[in-house]
Order: structure tokens, then sequence, then C-alpha cells
């Protein structure tokens, strides 16, 4: 019994702290996948023009409630789908959905029905 799976007794807490650093780089790294995916979403979502002339940021920006804070959820990697949530710091209760694709064949489409009355309102402009 001195060796379990090709690996000497003395050798066993080195093996299981090469593990364990594994783990821990690989759970941050994925962090900052994430966290890059989350932030061109954001991007895609607020440069989005769906009534040709002015972006999301631009429209919610001119309302006078702020600059839109957002934020970014990845919702499936194999995918790229990111969910971007957006508020304004005058109207904090009030979220703009957004799920955006990053493969960017398809533009990004409203979540919620606050995301959805804005849009509708930019296309009639």
């Amino acid at each position: 019994m001195a060796e379990l799976l090709g690996i000497q007794e003395r050798r066993w807490p080195f093996a299981l702290a090469m593990i364990a650093l594994l783990a821990l780089t690989l759970s941050w790294l994925q962090g900052r996948f994430d966290a890059s995916d989350a932030k061109r979403a954001i991007a895609a979502a607020m440069s989005w023009k769906p009534g040709g002339t002015q972006t999301v940021f631009d429209v919610l920006a001119a309302r006078g409630e702020g600059d839109p804070q957002c934020t970014g959820k990845v919702v499936s990697q194999l995918l790229g789908d990111v969910e971007v949530r957006c508020s304004t710091p005058r109207q904090p209760g009030t979220d703009y959905e957004f799920r955006v694709l990053l493969d960017g064949k398809r533009p990004p489409q409203a979540a919620n029905t606050a995301a959805e009355r804005l849009l509708a309102a930019m296309v009639r402009q």
C-alpha cells in the first residue's frame, strides 16, 4: 500500500496541493473570461442602434436620469449568451434587461417590458 494510483505516500501532500492550485487557477481564469464577456455584452447593448440613429446609451442618457449603470451576467458560456441589466441613478427601480449573444450575428434582444418600451420608442423616432 506504499503506492496508490502510482503516487508514493510521501508525495500525496504535494499532489493534493498541485490539484488545489490548478483548481484555483482555473476558477480565476474563468472569472476573468466571464468579466470580459460581460463587458463586451454591455458595450454591445449600449452601442446598439435599433432605430438607426441613436444608441441605447444615448437615449437613456438623454432622459436626464444620469448615465446608465449596467451589469452583465454570463448565462451560457458555450453560446456566449449574456444577460445585461441597466438602470439609471434617478430611476434605480426601473431595470432595462437585454440578452446579448456575443457571436455578433444577431442584435441584442429586449428581455423585459421596460426594455421593449424603450426600443419601441427608439424605432418610432
